[in-house]
């Protein structure tokens, strides 16, 4: 997001030499009673002459978001600091012509007055002026810049260099152009398990035609370049593209990565016990599982297990986020349950990566109780 702060001009203050505000702001003619020593006064002058307008203890300071390098309907948010709700009641309006109208700013929790507004479609390239007023008088002052429309665009968004099989992707479609509408998109392609169906990004919140969706390829994916489609509603295809998809081969990085593991330990002890591939466990209880991966398959942190007939069920190995703090190699764990009853003896814990490639073994031994 592009923020720019501005102070805005004290109500009761001068406009020096009818300059404006900030660098290259356009000038502006001081309102009646926003300058001279009756107003300079404020609510403190001649008790005989009483003050329409609040007076503003502190200078009002305008906050923009989404204003600079903006398209034609993108989202432009407001806020006006340092006023408080007696001083502005429901009398803070902004004004600009790139809004085509004005806009009213609310009283906000964070005790500021606030709104999010969209640019006029029909907005040309240029600088437009933006001014904040309070019960009529202008209290601070901006700019926004609009920049040319863009055609739809699709794109794909992988974690890696190479799209590889059964690797998680992004579908984002930017549909912010005059005459676009609707919300019903699909993306459709031989390389996805299903259609996918893209959803508004709340995250994104400076574009409101900005769709997106997350999946992933599909894992026995033979090499090639496949074609992604959105459609619309009415199943007409609205944009595509296309993308290549490799799997790893020998000499690449994540064909075998570099594994360590299985290491069994006593959960929560992980930082304090030996790293060992066989540990000693009684029936019902627990033991964490460890794994290391320095190239890790992509997408693997969705499929990564740990199998053992000693486990009550196949334990799903999670990515720990948290493995930087410690500067660890890209790490995935989690808790196994032993089976209760089970026989006293040595139990194989399975890892399986890279699609098969590699496949580690530690070992729990199942003690009597």
């Amino acid at each position: 997001m592009n923020w720019s702060r501005r102070v805005g001009l004290v109500a009761a203050g001068l406009v020096l030499c009818g300059c404006s505000h900030g660098a290259g702001a356009t000038g502006a003619a001081p309102s009646p009673g926003a300058s001279g020593p009756g107003a300079h006064k404020g609510a403190g002058g001649d008790a005989s002459k009483p003050s329409h307008a609040p007076t503003l203890s502190a200078h009002p300071e305008l906050v923009l978001s989404g204003n600079l390098d903006a398209r034609p309907g993108q989202l432009v948010s407001m806020r006006l600091d340092f006023i408080s709700r007696a001083q502005g009641h429901d009398a803070v309006i902004a004004h600009s012509p790139a809004f085509g109208g004005p806009v009213r700013l609310r009283w906000r929790d964070d005790a500021s007055y606030g709104a999010t507004h969209p640019l006029a479609m029909t907005d040309k390239p240029g600088w437009y002026p933006l001014s904040v007023s309070v019960a009529g008088r202008t209290v601070a002052r901006d700019k926004i810049h609009v920049v040319r429309s863009r055609r739809p665009s699709f794109t794909l968004t992988f974690g890696s260099e190479v799209a590889r099989p059964g690797e998680p992707v992004w579908l984002n479609f930017d549909d912010l152009y005059p005459g676009e509408r609707g919300s019903d998109f699909t993306v459709r392609s031989a390389a996805l398990h299903r259609p996918v169906r893209l959803a508004r990004d709340e995250r994104y919140d400076g574009n409101p035609r900005y769709f997106v969706a997350g999946t992933e390829l599909k894992p026995g994916l033979a090499d090639g370049t496949y074609t992604f489609a959105v459609y619309g509603p009415n199943g007409h295809r609205i944009a595509e593209k296309r993308q290549k998809v490799r799997a790893a081969r020998p000499g690449d990085s994540d064909y075998l990565g570099k594994v360590r593991g299985p290491d069994l330990y006593a959960p929560g002890t992980y930082a304090d016990s030996p790293h060992r591939r066989e540990f000693k466990v009684r029936p019902g209880g627990q033991v964490a599982v460890m794994w290391h991966d320095v190239n890790p398959d992509p997408g693997e942190e969705t499929r990564l297990t740990a199998t053992s007939p000693a486990f009550t069920h196949v334990l799903h190995l999670d990515r720990d986020g948290g493995k930087s703090a410690d500067g660890d190699d890209p790490r995935y764990f989690n808790t196994a349950t032993i089976r209760a009853g089970l026989k006293p003896g040595r139990y194989p814990v399975t890892v399986v990566a890279h699609h098969g490639r590699v496949k580690k073994v530690g070992y729990v031994i199942v003690t009597e109780r």
